[in-house]
């Protein structure tokens, strides 16, 4: 038999694998697209669900923002505090040395 023709039923049965092949990719295709569209939705799920959390977080963020910059105003306070008391005491120390050692050397 010559390779070069085929029969009817050769030309169905070929044309039917063909179709079946069709329709098995266009299952997998569907199949595909059904998973990356699920795979979307959830990823944007995942991204409302972080956008409503990060809503709710914010006032916290700002209000622990605010207590630990208020937490460092005061530490700084208390350093000034304690400088400008600091050079106080000193320079009273030097001021009551520098009399008493005025009045000694006068004498």
């Amino acid at each position: 038999m010559n390779k070069k023709f085929v029969t009817h039923d050769e030309l169905k049965i070929s044309q039917l694998e063909t179709q079946n092949k069709l329709i098995q990719l266009d299952n997998k295709t569907d199949t595909k697209f059904s998973e990356l569209s699920s795979k979307i939705d959830s990823k944007f799920n995942i991204l409302d669900n972080k956008i409503d959390n990060l809503e709710k977080n914010i006032p916290i963020i700002i209000e622990n923002t605010l207590y630990k910059e208020r937490e460092y105003q005061q530490n700084q306070q208390k350093e000034n505090r304690r400088f400008f008391w600091g050079t106080i005491i000193i320079g009273g120390i030097s001021a009551v040395a520098a009399i008493i050692s005025a009045i000694v050397s006068f004498h």
